[in-house]
């Protein structure tokens, strides 16, 4: 049996597997919380300045890098706009942190169960944030980050994980800023073309091609050019965006399912630059074959057969005249593949035609498999898999025929939570409640809790409904241990509550307060929330976003109404980090007040 090994690359809030759900735009005609805005004279563009210079100089006190990092950049975009040479300032200590932090750590991974999490490289983190306002200045920084990582290369091995996530880093600048300068967009994203192709890569053309489809058939040129002649494993992460799918035709190191944009329309010229590069690529294969690939991961001549096969359907309806040439090649190289390569091609592309089994068909499959762990594992993709119309019940009872006791209460949340997403999505949330309440987990509960406040709130008579869901989050909270995940859950009511009650905004937002001031190290930095499934030989995730679980969105809120007393509130966090972030943010919403002398009067007439 082989070892698994599980990666999973959050990469700056681009997240894989996701679930999503929105907590942001909630509208609703109900009536109006009898908190009033509050007037408070500190809430002013000069004190709130003020108050962000107190911030960064706090950050010497910080024991933790990244957090001094994270408070640096949040207050440097502040002030960019009223104090440009101090936002500078705090930019560039930002960026000798995380040179420093980088020499110090390195590329560190986190484990979050059998995963294995990269953790984002401060240096491109500050980069980014340079980026946004001075691009110029940004690929200066980024110039010395290569040279200095090219100079460790001919110091020490060549290292792919980490060469893999110097170019998703690079994609990921270039994603955030394609909705502000294309152009420094585009930069980033030609850098990144001298490391290996990732699925980084198709996402970021996915994202230029909804803005603009002749710059991305363009960078798609460029990068065929750079890869032509890479791995198949990675040229091959350019075989989707030609043909508009929303996969590789390949068998790769790490894959997501893609977002094509509405509309796409596939580009014939370079379906055939793409399919022609294969092409030759497989005559130079057969001429001299290359050597059988480690473990039981496919030969470049088994890849070439399988983006060759997958694509053929593709192939013959836009390029016709490419047909013969495919399909003779494709012959060529099946017969110079091992007996367990060609196994495994056929067995992976009968996988994908074969005829979709009924939900009873495949457990009876499953229930046949002598293997005890590979049974489960078939079993938990059914499960996890069934869909809408198959009766809960009859779930429910395969879940009993699971060998591995601690496999059923996971499955159990996920099932759980699946129906529950799908009963709001159909507007049934009396189920959807129902459904939500057998969810173990807290903070996933409130989440579910949370769009079932938000959809309760759409409805003329949803108010009661919306309370009801969020006290049931409240009242588990107060039962639960003070961790992480029940801050979540109380920061999460809090930010819901803005939109029908701030004063029970406000009480909840102090619960959570005092819940975080209790837990030895909180962490928010990030805005997801972790799915999984883990059995002994396999691993199902997904990660849902979850903007509202956090302490910014309930303080930017309430702040607006009751400035002092958010920031009275914010005072009070034990945490430094916490307390300088609830503070920027606070005093965000001042900065967008003009002074006195800046506001317009009206001229009097002669």
């Amino acid at each position: 049996m082989t070892t698994m090994r599980f990666i999973l690359k959050i990469v700056a809030g681009l997240a894989l597997c996701l679930v999503t759900g929105s907590l942001n735009g909630v509208t609703s005609a109900q009536e109006k919380s009898p908190l009033v805005a509050v007037p408070s004279s500190g809430c002013s563009r000069e004190n709130a300045l003020e108050l962000i210079q107190q911030q960064i100089d706090a950050t010497k006190t910080f024991d933790d890098a990244v957090q001094r990092i994270t408070v640096l950049i949040r207050a440097a975009d502040l002030l960019w706009a009223f104090r440009q040479p101090k936002a500078r300032a705090a930019l560039t200590e930002a960026f000798d942190l995380a040179v420093q932090h980088f020499k110090e750590k390195g590329d560190e991974l986190t484990h979050e169960g059998k995963l294995l999490i990269t953790t984002p490289d401060q240096r491109f983190t500050v980069i980014g944030a340079i980026a946004k306002h001075d691009t110029a200045w940004a690929k200066k920084l980024t110039d010395q980050v290569l040279k200095d990582q090219q100079r460790q290369a001919e110091e020490k091995p060549l290292d792919i994980m980490r060469n893999e996530s110097t170019a998703e880093r690079l994609l990921t600048v270039a994603i955030s800023l394609l909705s502000s300068d294309e152009a420094a967009a585009l930069s980033f994203a030609r850098n990144s073309l001298r490391y290996p192709a990732t699925f980084v890569l198709s996402m970021f053309l996915y994202q230029l091609a909804a803005r603009d489809k002749r710059a991305a058939d363009q960078t798609y040129q460029e990068a065929l050019a750079a890869y032509a002649n890479a791995p198949m494993e990675r040229l091959l992460y350019l075989s989707s965006y030609p043909f508009g799918n929303d996969r590789e035709a390949g068998e790769m190191p790490g894959y997501t399912v893609y977002q094509v944009p509405s509309g796409f329309a596939p580009n014939p010229n370079l379906q055939r630059m793409f399919v022609q590069t294969v092409l030759r690529r497989a005559q130079e294969s057969i001429k001299e074959p290359s050597d059988p690939a480690p473990g039981d991961r496919l030969s470049e001549s088994g890849q070439m057969l399988l983006a060759l096969t997958r694509l053929e359907k593709q192939i013959q309806q836009s390029l016709p005249d490419l047909g013969p040439a495919v399909e003779a090649t494709k012959g060529n190289l099946f017969v110079r593949l091992t007996q367990d390569s060609q196994r495994h091609v056929d067995q992976t592309v009968n996988s994908d035609n074969a005829p979709k089994r009924t939900f009873d068909e495949q457990v009876e499959a499953a229930l046949k498999n002598p293997n005890v762990d590979v049974r489960d594992q078939q079993l938990s993709s059914t499960i996890i898999g069934a869909s809408a119309s198959v009766s809960l019940d009859v779930v429910l009872s395969t879940v009993d025929k699971i060998s591995d006791s601690t496999l059923r209460q996971p499955l159990l949340n996920w099932l759980y939570f699946d129906r529950a997403q799908r009963a709001i999505e159909e507007l049934k949330l009396d189920e959807a409640r129902k459904l939500a309440a057998r969810v173990d987990e807290l903070d996933q509960r409130a989440y579910l809790y949370s769009r079932i406040a938000e959809e309760s709130l759409k409805q003329s008579t949803g108010q009661t409904q919306a309370r009801d869901a969020l006290e049931e989050v409240v009242a588990a909270a107060a039962k639960a241990p003070n961790t992480p995940v029940t801050a979540r859950a109380l920061l999460g009511v809090a930010y819901l509550y803005t939109k029908i009650d701030m004063n029970r905004a406000v009480a909840v937002m102090a619960d959570a307060v005092k819940c975080i001031n209790r837990i030895e190290h909180p962490d928010f930095s990030s805005q997801f929330v972790m799915r999984r499934i883990e059995g002994k030989t396999f691993g199902t995730y997904a990660v849902i976003q979850t903007p509202g679980f956090s302490p910014d969105y309930a303080f930017r809120e309430i702040g607006k109404i009751d400035f002092d007393g958010m920031l009275s509130l914010a005072s009070n966090f034990s945490d430094k980090s916490l307390r300088a972030i609830s503070t920027l943010v606070l005093v965000e919403v001042c900065l967008q007040h003009k002074p006195k002398s800046e506001k317009q009067t009206t001229p009097t007439k002669p």
